[in-house]
């Protein structure tokens, strides 16, 4: 497994960034204003975050000890492209995230983050992106339309006027793909709305009225059934191909889904076993001897076969 690991591991706007000589990040003003229009490209090199890990009974044990969870995790993302990051649980995904969305402490945080070769600053970033969580907070008596037109009240500028606001609600509702449920009241336990995907799609809309640049996703798709969880990237797919950065953690796409995504990053205790275009998998893991069968969904036997090694004295290797 660490085989694997180790011959793969290396493979107008402002962020937080770090050195990338292992010095924490640091914080670095750039003009949002003054940068050129044209392609997006979200670069990461060498992340590394550590924490430490408390112990029940610390004065017999000597303290704390220090447990990794990214370990040098590089590479980009496109606007108009997918990145998912894929894993087991535990084995990084989340906090990949988390740290590109600078939802960690920079002082813990070691690495480079970068746009265009250009740091940001963190207010910066957070005007320019939106991070969906797992759960959804919607009010329950509201219809689909309803619910987006009071996100486009409270956060688009106050300057926009309503005819614009409702312009943008009902531009967001066809690339969500919820024209059929405008009228649906969201609905809850006691009271029928829409479906658990078409809810998903609504909080992602929340997120996204301010039409931001990046978006990241913490696994959209968690709880939803196969058709529902297709839908979800489907629209991402629209949203990404509308100028945006888009950047999920999935736990294991399906066939379908896998076909919607552009860059894939795999992780296995927070380090990188692949990283890379979908449809270079076979060819990677065949070099190392575990040819991918060919009716095999890509995804599902890359997991496995991780999980099967780190279990193994193969993957200490």
């Amino acid at each position: 497994m660490s085989r694997i690991i180790a011959e793969n591991n290396g493979g107008g706007h402002v962020l937080d960034a770090a050195t990338g000589d292992g010095t924490p990040v640091c914080e670095t003003s750039v003009d949002v204003t003054k940068l050129p229009s044209m392609p997006f490209l979200l670069s990461f090199n060498h992340l590394t975050y550590s924490v430490k890990v408390g112990r029940k009974m610390p004065l017999l044990t000597g303290g704390g000890r220090t447990k990794t969870l990214l370990n040098g995790i590089s590479g980009m993302a496109r606007d108009g492209e997918i990145l998912a990051v894929l894993g087991a649980s535990g084995s990084g995904k989340s906090t990949l995230i988390d740290a590109l969305a600078n939802r960690i402490s920079k002082g813990s945080l070691k690495g480079n983050i970068t746009l265009n070769d250009e740091v940001v600053e963190s207010r910066v970033l957070k005007s320019i992106s939106a991070y969906v969580m797992q759960h959804d907070l919607l009010f329950p008596m509201l219809t689909v339309e309803e619910t987006l037109m009071f996100a486009a009240e409270f956060r688009l500028p106050r300057t926009m006027s309503k005819s614009k606001k409702r312009t943008r609600v009902q531009a967001l509702i066809d690339q969500l793909g919820l024209r059929n449920a405008t009228e649906t009241v969201i609905g809850d336990e006691g009271h029928r709305g829409v479906s658990g995907g078409e809810r998903r799609r609504v909080s992602i809309g929340i997120d996204i009225i301010h039409d931001p640049i990046i978006l990241f996703l913490d696994e959209p798709t968690s709880g939803l059934d196969s058709t529902s969880a297709f839908m979800i990237v489907k629209a991402l797919q629209r949203i990404a191909q509308s100028g945006s950065i888009v950047i999920m953690s999935i736990h294991q796409p399906s066939y379908r889904i896998l076909g919607l995504l552009d860059r894939l990053i795999i992780l296995s205790n927070g380090q990188t076993v692949y990283t890379g275009l979908p449809t270079n998998l076979s060819l990677y893991f065949s070099e190392f001897g575990y040819p991918i069968p060919e009716k095999e969904n890509k995804t599902e036997f890359a997991l496995d076969l991780i999980w099967e090694l780190e279990g193994s004295p193969e993957g200490t290797k």
